[in-house]
């Protein structure tokens, strides 16, 4: 049962500066073939990694994670908070972004300088969240219009706040062609507003989104507020 986070069951065929970004993790279970679509089955190069596969028990337990994180996440943090935690994430990725285009160069095919432009991109997105959480409409500040009900004037009586809260727990899917983009893009805005993020990465490529998950630990995203699942 993988309840803890997405990992691997064996170390990953190719090197890394920083091999922890692919976790490994002991115990029996379901695994999953990765592939390098460059290589060839027939020899058994192609798997690259197997990564630990999960049940719909397992899923089901990391929605309950995630509801359980949402309260303190967006409740009892600032959007300032959030904010930091997210350029810190993304500094992170920057940090590491020769050994994360490495992993979805190997996964996905893509040439390395796509990869490594496609890590550009995909820190992108946490930045500009980053900044668009301390927007007052952004931070729940809300934004004033004039009311529709008018006086015998025609003048607005008094104004109309409209605060904008996080929905709560979100679940996205997202696809092998920009492994890195895809979940930033869809995270970097759940986070900020202060919602949780359950990730379903494509199963052909869920290694780049094991070392961003690994990278997200390390930025301060609290357990449970970002987590992955496979079913």
């Amino acid at each position: 049962s993988m309840t803890a986070t997405a990992a691997l069951s064996t170390t990953a065929s190719f090197s890394l500066r920083d091999p922890s970004l692919l976790p490994i993790q002991n115990g029996g279970g379901k695994t999953f073939d990765v592939l390098d679509p460059a290589a060839s089955d027939e020899d058994g190069t192609a798997v690259i990694a197997k990564v630990h596969a999960m049940s719909q028990d397992d899923a089901k337990q990391m929605i309950q994670k995630s509801a359980d994180a949402l309260k303190p996440w967006r409740d009892d943090t600032t959007a300032f908070l959030r904010s930091q935690v997210l350029t810190k994430w993304s500094n992170l990725i920057k940090d590491n972004a020769d050994d994360i285009a490495t992993i979805m160069t190997m996964e996905s095919g893509k040439p390395l300088a796509e990869s490594k432009g496609e890590v550009a991109y995909g820190v992108s997105f946490l930045d500009y969240y980053a900044g668009e959480a301390i927007r007052p409409s952004s931070a729940g500040g809300g934004f004033i219009a004039p009311s529709p009900f008018t006086t015998d004037t025609g003048a607005p009586k008094g104004k109309i706040m409209a605060v904008q809260e996080a929905v709560g727990v979100t679940a996205m899917v997202t696809p092998w062609n920009f492994p890195i983009a895809m979940i930033t893009r869809k995270v970097g805005p759940a986070l900020a507003a202060g919602c949780t993020a359950i990730v379903k990465p494509s199963e052909l490529t869920p290694l780049t989104a094991i070392a961003l998950k690994v990278l997200a630990d390390r930025a301060g995203v609290p357990d449970g507020v970002f987590e992955l699942v496979y079913v």
